[in-house]
Parts: structure tokens; C-alpha cells; sequence
């Protein structure tokens, strides 16, 4: 390749627009040679090389306004007609002077450049026609040098080199000054990639998901799995070769609640998961969990070889730690000692036997304590709980009634003593969070960004001492990291009892909880206007038709609310339960979903005062969706039903109208709460009792919001 020196003009030079650089860019095309010197494929090459704002060259702009154009490395361009010349390398430098150029052009001076720096710009031109040293010279810079680019560019000027040019392995690696376990590494990365963009699935492929391709072909395991043919660099194996783009690739499923499909995220996102993949390749019981489940997690859980090769390690690891330690004992403190005490309760788990269960992913397996209660809770403390420090409440009441504006906290207090009756059952303390964030969906990532860091929880049930508390934090001990965000510890009392229950988080998975023991300290459930607990509303519907209470509740309704109700059953229709409202306006049952808000909130309510028998159930936000003229016959309802089921009631509301409705049950059975955040971020609480609230409302027309 024959080369020379020469001085020319910044306008004399063209951007390369089939520079490598480009190969990954979602919006390159190819462009025809003759085409090159065209003014809008001269502006869209800039606007690839300077990137939005000029972020691909603010170091350079900096650069060259603080030192000029200085000729250490010089710039390499071919001439293609008498006029210009085309940049082989350093595309970016001509793009960054061209910017600076116009800005000269128009002041007169940047930094310490002016416009006779622009007018002779050393260069070197390359002779002659061979394009194959043109590409080694490019590839010298960006494949073996310090300016190297992505890795799908550098593949594919190596794989041009091959099979446009017919260079050997052994004369490109000598080239380019490459291993040839990197060169071969390249071919096959960019030979799966091209397979998959061949695929259903190319339209999703992006340059971040070239470690991907470059982990899987790594992989002996994966390769083998995939039928690899090393000297075609093709899958022989059709089906696993679609398989695993599918596991790398969103899902479209149909979703019969929309008329469009659901899209559910890949399995695998990143690298270090094609690692942990590689490890259960060769096992099909785990690859069909992965499968089911989307989730990398859950295939190396349900992996048999892997588990066993696991604990081995675990009891190896554990044994070696464990003598070590002991030689220091004499250094052992007392913080050292609790955490050795957390560490043996985690070691009981393992010696507990299988049969009698170490996993929970939901709440529907614990049951109540076996008490007698005589009392619910008569005061609570709330030492620590989102906004909410060291708040104490005395004088609680079997109806409760917490008053004050949006953002007061009273949403968290119901959930305190919802979750004082859920002990160590962690998955009270995710489903509550999962309640707020007003979400059919568990999203990890959400719930643990916003769960509280600690919860620490207080109160007196039926005369003894309850405490509830959690902690977030990264667990120490030696687990999967893969996809891992954070453990949750609960620790419970009741009187003399204690609970522990903790949960390694993960994402795109649900929970596993893993408890020694674990009791709920009733019944109870938490109802709120922005999310629909239809599997807790349809256990209660079908405990009053067994206790045969669901007439009386229709009765409220027809006198009520609708004269024309005759009742409301449950029936399931192609796998989904609903609730049918029978009336003598219509021939055939109307879903109740087709009712006003108010009834369906009432209906809703009325069951789950009559569920929580001998419990608590906990009401955000109660009056929402309910006539203010309903309320006070509203309100009467539910402390009947409350007095006859032995149900503690925890209300939430910022109706002036509710309050009202409330304080005119004139009951030594009602305490009123007003609540609101100060200034300064202190809360203002105070409480009121339910005698003392009607005499207030009635004289002066109070209003305690």
C-alpha cells in the first residue's frame, strides 16, 4: 500500500458513510460509492459520528479548541475524483473539525483555533486500489489498538477480511496482531447473530446483546446442545437453536382481557445468565421450569445436578469458614455473637424436615393462632413504619376511624395493624406493598425499592404482647446472585412465641419464603377502593352461603340500595369466577361488575365483616364509591355486623359526610383519630371518642379532618 503526504482543505474531505463504526447503528444503510460526496449523506454521516448534542466527540471539540489540530497521528484519506477526498481513518477527527470549522466561520476564532488551520490539514493519502489493506489498516487501529471499536464492528471487518478478501486465519491474525482464539471467537459471535437476525426474533436484536451471542458461543456445553458446526459456524439443531433466541427475545402472548397481546420480558437479559444457563443445559426438567416460569432463577433452583454439586460446596465452604473462625474466637463481640444466632436459626432450616415444608409463596397455607378472643388490639406502637415514628395509640375501639387529608399516614396505620395479624408472614408484608402501588402485577424491583427499610411494630391483642418487625438488607451468605435484589427478615411475638420468616428477592421471580413456623394471630383483610381482591372477596362469599349469612346482606342491598335485587351468586364461567346479580328487572343475571361502585364496595365489605369473624379487617378509605345519603345507615351496618362477628375495624376516610356518618352512632364502640403531617414533618395526632364526637358534631358542626 503506497502512501503519501499532503495538505488540504477541511472542505476538500468526505466522511466515510460505510466506515465500520457504523455497522451497529440502527438506522446504517450501505451506501453506493458514487454516491458518497452527496450533501445529505455528508450530513446524515456527521450526525452518526457526532451523536445527539455532539456527546461522540465533546472530548475532541475540548481538545482541539485547547491544543489545535496537532499531527501525531495523522489523518489517512483516498482521493475519489479531482475534487475530494474520502477519510479512511479518522472520521471522527474530520467530523469534529468540520463542526468547529462553521463555528470559525461564523466568530472568527475558538479557543485557540482560527481559519487558517482549516485550510492545509496534514494528511496521508493512499494509493492505488487494494481495499484489503485499507481494512487492515483500519482494523490495526480499532481491532488490535488503543481506539477500538464495538465488538459487532470489529467481527465484522474481521469476517470481511475472510470471505470478500480470502485472507487465511493465519494472515489476518498476523495483520492485525490477534489471537486466533479471538478471531475465531468473533466469527462464530457474529455467525449466531446473523442466525438470529435471520430469525422471528431479529427485529429485536441490539449491539448490547452481542455478549450474549459471544457467551453462548463460548460455552462447549451450549455449543454441543446446539448441534454447533464449527467449520460452517451454523446450529445443526434447529429447534434448541430457536429455543434459546426465544429465551433471549420478548414473548408475545395473547391476553383475552385486551384485544392485544401481552409482552413478557426475555429470560435472559445479560451474560452472566447464559453462564448460569450453560450450568443446567443437559437437564430438561430444570430448562422446562426456566421455561415456565421466565426465569434463569428458577431453572438453577429446580436443577437436581446443580443443587447437589451446590451443597456439596456450601458444607465444604461452611466447614473450612467455621475452623477458621474458631481460631479467633478470643475476638469474637457481642454483635459478632447475634449474628452467629441468625446464621444457626438459617442452619436449623436445614436440618428441619422436607415434608413438613420450608417454602411458602403465599399466605394461604398458615393459620390462625388457636385463641379465644376475648379482646383485639387495645394499643399499638408504631416505632418505625414509612413516615410514621414512635406513634402511640391507646384507647382502641372495636370500630376505629382514622380522619385526615391525603398523604396523612392513614393508609399506613391500617396497614400496621393488618400486618401485626400476618406475624411472620412475608408475603402480607409484599401483597400490602403490591396494594399500594395499586398493581395486579408483583414487580420485585418496584416493591423493593419502595418496602421500608424497617418496620418495627407494637401492640396488645386479646391481653398480650404482639410484635411485628422486618428488615431489607443484602444477605452475607454465599447464594445465587443471579437477578438477586435484596432479603427480607420477619421476626414475630405473640406472648411467649416467636416467629422468623426471611425471603431472598429476585427479579422477574416471585418470592420463596422460608420459615421455621409461622401462625397468623387471626383472621383478617385488608379492602381498599383501588384494587380488587376477588380470591379473598370469593373466599368470603362462599363462607356466608356456608354459614348461611349472604341473605342478610342481600337484604341491606335490596332495601338500600337497589328494591330489585333478588340475590347474588358466584358462578364460574370457562375458569373464571364471577359474581351475578339476580334482579326482577332482568330476564338473565347481570355481572355485578355492571352496578354502581357503591354496591359492589358495600357487597364487598358487608362479606368480609362476616369472613373476619373473631379478627380484624382493616377499610381504606371506606365511604368511596357510597351516596353520602347511604353512610349513615352505611356505617350503622357495619358496626352491627362488627359486634355480631367479634371483627375489629380499622377505617380510613377524608369525608367530612363519613365522619358525620359515624359519629351519629353515638357508640362507646367508636374512637376517632384525626391525623396530619406538620411542616416540619412531625405528626399531629390526636384522637376523639365516639360519645364525645357526636356531642362535637351535633353542637358546633365539627369537622375533624
Amino acid at each position: 500500500m503506497d502512501t503519501k503526504n499532503i495538505k488540504k482543505h477541511i472542505n476538500r474531505l468526505l466522511l466515510d458513510p460505510n466506515n465500520y463504526r457504523f455497522i451497529d447503528h440502527p438506522f446504517y444503510t450501505a451506501v453506493d460509492p458514487s454516491k458518497v460526496a452527496d450533501t445529505t449523506i455528508q450530513q446524515r454521516t456527521a450526525g452518526f459520528l457526532r451523536g445527539k448534542n455532539n456527546e461522540n466527540i465533546e472530548d475532541l471539540i475540548n481538545s482541539f479548541k485547547t491544543n489545535g489540530i496537532l499531527r501525531q497521528d495523522p489523518i489517512q484519506v483516498k482521493k475519489i475524483n479531482d475534487e475530494f477526498y474520502v477519510v479512511i481513518e479518522g472520521n471522527r477527527r474530520v467530523a469534529t473539525l468540520k463542526y468547529l470549522y462553521d463555528i470559525v466561520k461564523n466568530h472568527g476564532i475558538v479557543g485557540v483555533l482560527t481559519e487558517n488551520d482549516f485550510k492545509s490539514i496534514d494528511l496521508i493519502e493512499i494509493e492505488g486500489e487494494d481495499k484489503q489493506q485499507e481494512l487492515i489498516a483500519m482494523g490495526l487501529n480499532h481491532i488490535g489498538g488503543k481506539k477500538k471499536w464495538s465488538p459487532l464492528n470489529q467481527s465484522k471487518l474481521i469476517q470481511d477480511l475472510m470471505s470478500i478478501h480470502g485472507m487465511s486465519t493465519a494472515e489476518i491474525c498476523n495483520a492485525l496482531g490477534i489471537s486466533k482464539q479471538l478471531l475465531n471467537k468473533s466469527l462464530r459471535t457474529l455467525a449466531l447473530i446473523e442466525a438470529y437476525r435471520d430469525s422471528d426474533y431479529g427485529d429485536q436484536f441490539e449491539t448490547t446483546m452481542y455478549s450474549i451471542f459471544e457467551e453462548i458461543v463460548k460455552s462447549p456445553a451450549l455449543r454441543q446442545w446446539l448441534g454447533w458446526d464449527e467449520k460452517e459456524m451454523v446450529c445443526r439443531d434447529a429447534v434448541n437453536q430457536e429455543r434459546i433466541f426465544s429465551w433471549i427475545s420478548k414473548a408475545e402472548v395473547d391476553d383475552d382481557s385486551t384485544d392485544f397481546p401481552k409482552v413478557e420480558l426475555p429470560i435472559i437479559t445479560k451474560s452472566s445468565e447464559i453462564r448460569e444457563l450453560s450450568k443446567f443445559i443437559s437437564d430438561p426438567k430444570a430448562i422446562s421450569t426456566m421455561e415456565e416460569a421466565r426465569s434463569i432463577t428458577k431453572g438453577l433452583i429446580d436443577s437436581e445436578a446443580l443443587g447437589e454439586s451446590r451443597i456439596q460446596n456450601a458444607i465444604k465452604n461452611i466447614r473450612s469458614e467455621i475452623d477458621a473462625t474458631l481460631k479467633f474466637s478470643d475476638f469474637i463481640t457481642p454483635e459478632n455473637k447475634r449474628s452467629f444466632e441468625k446464621l444457626q436459626g438459617k442452619l436449623k432450616l436445614l436440618l428441619s424436615d422436607p415434608a413438613s415444608g420450608m417454602r411458602l409463596s403465599t399466605s394461604s397455607d398458615i393459620q390462625p393462632l388457636d385463641i379465644d378472643v376475648i379482646s383485639h388490639f387495645s394499643k399499638a406502637t408504631v416505632g418505625s413504619y414509612r413516615r410514621i415514628k414512635d406513634l402511640k395509640l391507646d384507647n382502641l375501639k372495636r370500630i376505629n376511624l382514622f380522619v385526615g387529608p391525603n398523604n396523612s399516614g392513614k393508609t399506613s396505620i391500617l396497614e400496621c395493624f393488618y400486618l401485626m395479624t400476618r406475624l411472620n408472614d412475608l408475603a402480607a408484608f409484599l401483597e400490602a406493598e403490591q396494594l399500594r402501588s395499586k398493581s395486579e402485577e408483583f414487580n420485585p424491583e418496584a416493591i423493593v425499592s419502595n418496602i421500608p427499610a424497617n418496620i418495627n411494630i407494637t401492640g396488645t391483642f386479646n391481653n398480650s404482647t404482639t410484635k411485628v418487625s422486618l428488615a431489607k438488607e443484602n444477605t452475607e451468605e454465599n447464594i445465587d446472585r443471579t437477578a438477586y435484589l435484596t432479603t427480607l427478615f420477619a421476626d414475630a411475638i405473640y406472648g411467649e412465641q416467636e416467629w422468623k420468616s426471611y425471603t431472598n428477592v429476585y427479579q422477574n421471580s416471585d418470592p420463596q419464603i422460608f420459615y421455621t413456623s409461622a401462625a397468623h394471630l387471626c383472621k383478617a383483610c385488608f379492602t381498599s377502593p383501588y384494587l380488587h381482591n376477588r380470591k379473598k372477596v370469593q373466599e368470603a362469599h362462599k363462607f356466608a352461603v356456608e354459614k348461611k349469612l349472604l341473605k342478610r346482606i342481600i337484604d341491606f342491598l335490596k332495601r338500600e340500595v337497589d328494591s330489585n335485587i333478588e340475590n347474588i351468586e358466584q358462578i364460574t364461567l370457562n375458569g373464571d369466577s364471577r359474581f351475578i346479580v339476580s334482579s326482577s328487572l332482568h330476564s338473565s343475571g347481570i355481572d355485578i361488575t355492571k352496578y354502581g361502585e357503591g354496591l359492589q364496595r358495600i357487597f364487598e365489605i358487608a362479606l368480609l365483616l362476616a369472613y373476619c369473624n373473631n379478627g380484624v379487617l382493616c377499610i381504606d378509605e371506606i365511604d368511596s364509591g357510597i351516596h353520602n345519603k347511604l353512610l349513615k345507615k352505611f356505617t350503622k351496618f357495619v358496626l352491627d355486623l362488627a359486634s355480631e362477628f367479634n371483627v375489629q375495624v380499622f377505617v380510613s376516610t377524608h369525608s367530612k359526610e363519613c365522619v358525620d356518618a359515624f359519629a351519629a352512632l353515638d357508640s362507646e364502640e367508636l374512637m376517632a383519630y384525626k391525623m396530619k403531617f406538620k411542616e416540619d414533618q412531625s405528626l399531629d395526632f390526636r384522637f376523639i371518642g365516639g360519645k364525645r364526637l357526636n356531642e362535637m358534631v351535633e353542637d358546633m358542626d365539627i369537622d375533624i379532618r
